[in-house]
């Protein structure tokens, strides 16, 4: 596929995961990576730059979208099952936050989940944006190099590469989870046995 039409498109598919996530962009990543580790092209940096940039439009739009919706939130009454349920998030939003966005970029429904929880419970747009961007360029970056990687050992069947890639890239995902639940658990044997992991609100 000619560049001119191919990075657009890669930037709206982005985007649009964001928005709705039905299907994963990673998966085109990691194609997209792959193609590049077996045939040269597109180019492996420029694809980087374009999902990260992508990403953070699209988050930042789940954002705003979440601010319109603190009316809402602040009408929940306190002690319904919703109103826990915010004040959880609340909670372990303000003492991990940093980990919360920046995993939950690698989960499609979780990173949706928690964007519009973010705007809609006034956290700081400046701070989100901050860790937003950092969790989005690591995230473009793991998913399109794990499939370059394929694409370049299996260089004369870059299909075999994304499966490779795309397999790579779920692994990390749920290794990221992992590590995260056992910080926290870790955390609370310490300091608050009672409280929740992050990575169950992802």
């Amino acid at each position: 596929m000619a560049a001119a039409v191919f990075y657009p498109v890669l930037s709206v598919v982005v985007l649009f995961d964001c928005i709705l996530p039905l299907i994963p962009s990673e998966t085109v990543l990691a194609l997209a990576g792959a193609w590049s580790g077996a045939r040269g092209t597109p180019n492996l940096w420029l694809v980087i730059v374009v999902a990260t940039v992508a990403a953070i439009v699209g988050d930042n739009l789940c954002y705003f979208f979440g601010t319109r919706l603190i009316k809402v939130v602040n009408r929940v009454p306190g002690n319904s099952k919703r109103g826990k349920a915010l004040g959880w998030a609340r909670e372990n939003l303000n003492e991990r936050d940093v980990s919360t966005i920046i995993i939950a970029r690698f989960i499609p429904w979780a990173r949706w989940f928690v964007t519009i929880i973010l705007g809609s419970v006034g956290y700081s747009w400046t701070r989100f944006l901050i860790w937003d961007s950092i969790g989005a360029l690591i995230w473009a970056t793991q998913a399109t190099l794990l499939g370059y990687v394929g694409g370049w050992l299996f260089q004369d069947q870059p299909l075999i590469g994304l499966v490779v890639g795309a397999t790579l890239g779920i692994f990390f995902g749920f290794f990221l989870q992992w590590l995260n639940k056992v910080w926290e658990n870790r955390r609370q044997n310490t300091n608050r046995p009672d409280s929740k992991t992050l990575s169950d609100l992802a």
